[in-house]
């Protein structure tokens, strides 16, 4: 039996991808700790130094690719994605880092970063796929995204770390395939130590691979109603991400009131929007995002809210959301939460 779940990112501004400024924030301190001036290579890649300290500033990842490589060139350091997350804090990502420091499992926080990895960059999408006895975390890149290695290797480190930086160090994957060459030989160590698994170069695809009993395993820091708090605050942001003309946003305010009458067909999404559902469906598209995600990513958030916040039946609940019935609600729940509607309400 597989599950898999992909999130895909929204593209606020048009054709060209961007990422968080402050994401760079971690490779300038490793410059500047390697006696580089960051911000003179940060002017030659035509990027504004200042916005590091901008809360919601983006970098368009042409540009941050090629700081990358005048970062590689000017230290002679091919292991520098991975010496700049040395620099990065959870409060980096804003609230879906700490979203993500308050998950109760690591199933859960991985689940967060793949919903709200807009926030991060929309170069690329987090697909969660598991198995009976597998979880897996791939990076995707979008069409035409070519970060440098040494951003995708500092991405992917994170991830293969995130047990680690959750409090419990046990909590390794069992291997992690990368699409980049192998390294030269005197930097193999330094890779593998920072990874702490078995390494696959030249893949062709970008995974991290989990025991799935681990990731199911409860977090000790775990927050579920800060963690939820945050969310909010993650989706807010992500709503300021996009024009305010989008036509993700319109149907997805649209479908919150449609939902309690059964969740939405494209029909009548498109009926709603005055255009055929072939249109709906490609004006989604490329926005990163389709007509099932934002139903999904609507009932996620209202259950989290309906669930602690109200003592309304799980039957109520599961008809406003627009399921058939309760069984419906809590095996969603278990794919959400990975815990019934009743163990929710009741933590």
């Amino acid at each position: 039996m597989t599950s898999k779940v992909t999130h895909k990112a929204s593209n606020p501004a048009g054709n060209t991808p961007t990422a968080l400024a402050s994401w760079m924030r971690g490779l300038a301190r490793e410059l500047e700790h390697q006696g580089c001036d960051a911000q003179a290579l940060f002017s030659e890649a035509g990027l504004d130094f200042a916005l590091l300290d901008e809360p919601e500033a983006r970098y368009p990842v042409p540009q941050t690719t090629l700081l990358w490589q005048k970062a590689v060139a000017a230290t002679g350091d091919e292991t520098l994605g991975i010496k700049a997350i040395r620099h990065i804090t959870p409060a980096t990502f804003h609230a879906v880092g700490l979203s993500v420091m308050a998950s109760e499992t690591l199933e859960q926080a991985f689940g967060r970063m793949r919903r709200f990895v807009d926030l991060v960059t929309d170069a690329s999408e987090i697909e969660l796929l598991s198995t009976d006895h597998e979880f897996v975390v791939e990076l995707k890149l979008r069409e035409g995204a070519q970060p440098a290695h040494q951003s995708t290797d500092g991405f992917l480190c994170l991830l293969a770390n995130a047990g680690k930086g959750l409090g419990d160090p046990s909590l390794v994957p069992q291997r992690v395939e990368l699409s980049r060459p192998a390294p030269q030989v005197r930097n193999l160590e330094f890779f593998e130590k920072s990874f702490a698994a078995p390494l696959k170069f030249g893949s062709n695809t970008m995974r991290i691979v989990y025991e799935l009993a681990m990731v199911r395993t409860r977090l000790k820091g775990a927050n579920p109603l800060i963690a939820e708090h945050l969310d909010q605050a993650s989706q807010a942001a992500i709503e300021r991400l996009k024009p305010a003309s989008s036509v993700s946003k319109k149907i997805r305010a649209w479908a919150v009131n449609h939902l309690p009458q059964g969740a939405p067909s494209i029909e009548e999404a498109a009926s709603y929007m005055n255009m055929s559902a072939r249109n709906l469906q490609r004006k989604l598209a490329d926005e990163g995002t389709n007509l099932a995600s934002i139903v999904d990513e609507i009932r996620q958030t209202e259950a989290a809210h309906r669930l602690k916040q109200s003592q309304d039946s799980l039957t109520a609940i599961a008809l406003d959301l627009g399921f058939s019935d309760a069984s419906a609600f809590s095996r969603a729940c278990k794919r959400w939460f990975g815990k019934s509607p009743s163990d929710i309400r009741g933590a």
